[in-house]
């Protein structure tokens, strides 16, 4: 039996740069909804979309991470009453630390289980702790990794992942810059190079205008297609994908029975007693 899943991702409307975590919220919960609407399997939304775009950081921060357990409540009803997974990238507080971190809600609405992100960007550490582990989460259709923002740079990541067996690696993001050539091929090579999809969230300003919010909330296919986009847009990305169907291997003969998809090809022919001077520093 094929794994046929719907995957959504969400390009988050920034209206302005003078938000509120009410706002932000009510914004979240209506593109979960129509997510649902859509018969979903999964969401994603951006990261930290509890705090981005409202004018004083430090202080979105605090309320945020008080009200950890009410926003947790609040997603968990919404996914358990579109019987969904969802992902929600927000501010999290254990002990002193303040962690980035992305949850997993199930059908039920249980959350079963988190990231933490672990690359943080230039002057994040100033509030946020850096976590070091890349755990994976077993779904009723597959094996999921997350990655956040900061994260997508270093090719680490997405190969431990892929070693991890993951069908999809989720990338909530905050993403800008000069162009989105840049972050786009960044993501299509995750996709390639680890032969699963990659799914994008993030934030979206209109008119999109360099050094701005891009969107481009996407879906990427093994074969580094992006098989569904937002644009430049706000809105979600849906599209039904097979799982089980990977990139088949070009190849002809006793290699192509040894390798059918490029996935086994890439796998099998690693070398990694070469790969020593990656964890030297």
């Amino acid at each position: 039996m094929s794994r046929e899943i719907i995957l959504s991702t969400v390009s988050f409307h920034l209206p302005s740069r003078k938000e509120t975590l009410e706002s932000n919220l009510e914004r979240a919960h209506e593109y979960v909804e129509e997510a649902m609407e859509r018969d979903s399997d999964i969401c994603c939304l951006p990261e930290f979309f509890t705090v981005f775009g409202v004018e004083d950081y430090d202080k979105a921060l605090s309320e945020s991470v008080s009200k950890t357990k009410l926003i947790l409540d609040g997603f968990s009803k919404i996914a358990a009453k579109g019987k969904l997974y969802l992902i929600i990238n927000i501010p999290e507080k254990e002990g002193e630390f303040i962690y980035n971190t992305a949850f997993l809600f199930d059908r039920n609405g249980e959350v079963i289980g988190k990231y933490r992100k672990t690359h943080l960007a230039p002057g994040e550490e100033e509030k946020i702790e850096e976590a070091d582990a890349y755990p994976v989460f077993k779904t009723d259709f597959g094996i999921i990794g997350i990655m956040i923002c900061m994260d997508i740079h270093f090719p680490e990541v997405s190969r431990i992942y892929g070693l991890k067996d993951v069908d999809v690696l989720f990338w909530p993001t905050m993403s800008y810059g000069p162009s989105d050539d840049f972050l786009l091929t960044l993501l299509r090579s995750k996709a390639m190079d680890n032969q699963y999809y990659c799914v994008a969230s993030n934030y979206s300003e209109i008119p999109y205008l360099p050094g701005k919010e891009m969107g481009r909330a996407c879906v990427v296919a093994p074969d580094g297609n992006i098989i569904s986009d937002t644009g430049y847009r706000p809105g979600i990305a849906t599209i039904k994908v097979n799982l089980d169907e990977g990139y088949d291997y070009w190849a002809t003969g006793d290699y192509k029975k040894k390798y059918p998809r490029l996935k086994e090809c890439f796998y099998k022919r690693r070398k990694p007693e070469t790969y020593g001077e990656l964890v030297k520093r």
